[in-house]
Order: C-alpha cells, then sequence, then structure tokens
C-alpha cells in the first residue's frame, strides 16, 4: 500500500503519540494529529518536529464523531489511522463510513462490535476498490491472532491456545479505562467442542506468566479476532484469560458492571474516573504488560507445547509497537490482498515477531514436551 499522509486520529493522545513516534521513526510518512483540541494537537505536532527532522508533522482539530468533518479533513491524508477509544462513544461505524466514502485507507487499534458489523457489510466493495482497512491491529486486539499464525507455523497440527493477559501499570488513561470497563462488560466466549460457548463469570484459569509474575488467576473475555482462527487453523479449543489490575480497581470495575451503572452515560463517566484513580492508587509494581499463550500441538508426531510470552512494561509503547510492526508490512506491500484485513491474519508472523522484538518488545519462546 503506497502512503504519503497518515492522519491519526488521537494523535495527541498517550497511544497515538507513542505511534507518531515510532511512524517518524521507521518510515517516511508525513503525519497530522487530528483531534477536538487544536492547541493540543498543534503542541504535540511541534514536539514531534523537534525532535524528528523534517517538520512532518502538523495538528489539526476534527471532531470525529462529525462525519462531515471527518469528510472534509480526509481530503489531506490518504491514510486515517484511529487511536481514540470508540467502543463507548459510538463513533467507529462514522469514522469506517467517512474513510470508504473519502476513498482513503483506513487503521484502527480499538475493539468495537458495529464498526466490525459495517467492515463486513462493506467487505467486498473496498476490495474491488483496491484499497485497505486494517483492523483490529494493536496490542489488544491485534497481538494475540498474530502468536496464533507463528505458532501454527511451528507446530505441524496446532490444537489448542490458551491465552493470558496482565496488565499491570499506572499510566493507564481516562480513554483507556472507558474502554476496558466495556471490554470487560461484554460476554466472554471459550471455544470447545467445535463451538463457541458463553462462558460463566466464575470460570477461571490459573497463567503462568513467568519468573518474576508467576502464575495468576485470570478470567475469560472475548476477543473477535479469534472467532476465524478454528477454522483457519483447525483448532479444537481457544481460551482467552485476563488477569485483574488490583483488588480495589477489579472490585470497582465489577461492581459498576453487575450494577449496570456503566450503561448510563454519567456511570460510565464516574466509573471510569474512579477506576483510573485506584489504578494509580492501588497498582504495585513490577509494572508490565504482558500477553502469554500455550499451544498445544505435535511436532514429529510428538506433543509438544509452544509457550510464547511478549511484555513491554509500558502498555502503551506496546500497543505502538504492536500496531507499527503491522503498519510497516501494510506499507512494504508485504500484505498485498486489498479489502478488510483483521491484522493478525494477514502479516507476516515470521516478519511481525523480528519487528516488534527489533522495536523494543520482550519475547520469549520456548518449546517443551506435554506431560
Amino acid at each position: 500500500m503506497k502512503s504519503k499522509i497518515m492522519m491519526i486520529l488521537g494523535g495527541y493522545g498517550s497511544a497515538g503519540m507513542c505511534i507518531s513516534r515510532l511512524l517518524l521513526q521507521e518510515t517516511c510518512l508525513n503525519l497530522i494529529l487530528a483531534g477536538r483540541n487544536s492547541i493540543q494537537a498543534k503542541n504535540a505536532a511541534s514536539q514531534l518536529n523537534i525532535e524528528f527532522s523534517g517538520n512532518r508533522v502538523q495538528g489539526m482539530q476534527v471532531n470525529a464523531a462529525n462525519y462531515l468533518e471527518l469528510r472534509a479533513a480526509f481530503k489531506n491524508c490518504d491514510t486515517v489511522m484511529v487511536c481514540i477509544p470508540i467502543t463507548a462513544s459510538g463513533i467507529g461505524g462514522g469514522v469506517v463510513k467517512a474513510a470508504f466514502d473519502a476513498g482513503i485507507n483506513y487503521i484502527d487499534i480499538n475493539l468495537d462490535e458495529d464498526k466490525q458489523k459495517l467492515l463486513k457489510s462493506l467487505g467486498e466493495r473496498i476490495k474491488r476498490s483496491g484499497r485497505f482497512f486494517l483492523t483490529e491491529a494493536g496490542l489488544m486486539p491485534g497481538l494475540p491472532s498474530a502468536m496464533a499464525f507463528f505458532a501454527a507455523k511451528h507446530l505441524d497440527k496446532l490444537k489448542v491456545l490458551n491465552y493470558g493477559l496482565l496488565e499491570r501499570e499506572t499510566n493507564g488513561s481516562y480513554g483507556s479505562t472507558v474502554d476496558l470497563m466495556m471490554y470487560a462488560a461484554d460476554p466472554a466466549y471459550i471455544y470447545s467442542d467445535g463451538a463457541w460457548r458463553k462462558a460463566s463469570l466464575t470460570a477461571s484459569k490459573q497463567i503462568d506468566f513467568g519468573t518474576e509474575l508467576g502464575k495468576q488467576t485470570c478470567y475469560p473475555v472475548d476477543l473477535y479476532e479469534l472467532r476465524y482462527l478454528p477454522d483457519k487453523l483447525g483448532l479444537e479449543e481457544i481460551g482467552f484469560y485476563a488477569a485483574g489490575m488490583n483488588l480495589v480497581t477489579d472490585s470497582v470495575l465489577l461492581f459498576w458492571i453487575i450494577s449496570g451503572l456503566y450503561k448510563f452515560d454519567w456511570g460510565l463517566r464516574l466509573g471510569a474516573r474512579l477506576g483510573l484513580w485506584t489504578v494509580k492508587k492501588f497498582t504495585k509494581p513490577p509494572y508490565t504488560t504482558t500477553i502469554s499463550v500455550e499451544a498445544y500441538g505435535k511436532v514429529n508426531n510428538e506433543n509438544k507445547i509452544l509457550r510464547i510470552l511478549i511484555s513491554h512494561e509500558n502498555g502503551f509503547v506496546a500497543t505502538a509497537i504492536a500496531a507499527v510492526a503491522g503498519v510497516l508490512q501494510l506499507l512494504d506491500g508485504s500484505i498485498k490482498e486489498p479489502g478488510v484485513i483483521i491484522m493478525g491474519h494477514g502479516v507476516d508472523p515470521e516478519h511481525y515477531f523480528e519487528d516488534i522484538k527489533r522495536l523494543g518488545m520482550n519475547v520469549q519462546i520456548e518449546q517443551m514436551p506435554q506431560d
């Protein structure tokens, strides 16, 4: 995919700035940092232009909830990358439609059911137009399915994937906390016996996150990007499990979800602010964002386990690395077929793993006999 100017919606946010820095470091792109606050956008652009030569960044005021404003802004770029929380705001579908109507390429790093429905309905038209809509292209979502395809290359017959997620850090944002609350409220599904089945609220699994972090009690969560893996990889079982942040934050989120307060705008705002405060107040080191997977399969007819641990001490940097490694394959033509592409399904996993490690992610891979 050829791209010269990329607009980053939410480009002056925590994740957006990390992504912008990596894109400026790794590509020749010109960037437009866009968001509702013109002053913040322009100040962030000035900061990046000091850090990187070439005066390649500008700031622009854009209201992502305003379709006409988006369409007008998209005339200034050939690709938009969405780095703002979209689940709670409901703007995901609007950005997709504006990008499609404007005739530009599209990238996002967020979960959003409405967005996925619209992308599916537009899929054939996007493919015929020759454009690339790279979705679920971050750390979570994004990295887990890339890990699955990597495992499939290293095991002759991949049967089971058990994932774990541990987020323990204090540098969260209001937007990421909103997304966390909405995400935690969604029903979770586990794939077994040929079907995706709703998991109970009490289902849990002990996941090993390595020597320093040890085993943690994790609970099932849902990831859209994994839904296609059983058919693509012939899997028998998939489960994705996440550990809590800390006891206080977990209690706040659980109360807000069970009580239904998150369904009201005021309740969501209050819960997110309270949740963010508890994260910063009560989360203790070691700080990390870690995704693990134990992949069960065969090598030379012997049962094996491939264990992968990918981590970084800063979740926003980890998100940026995971996203930019996927975008690099889009820009260099490694992803050849246009259309709607779930990032972890479309990248070359070996090349992707090389890039995330080169860009600063801690990657541990171990193959062992299955008892």
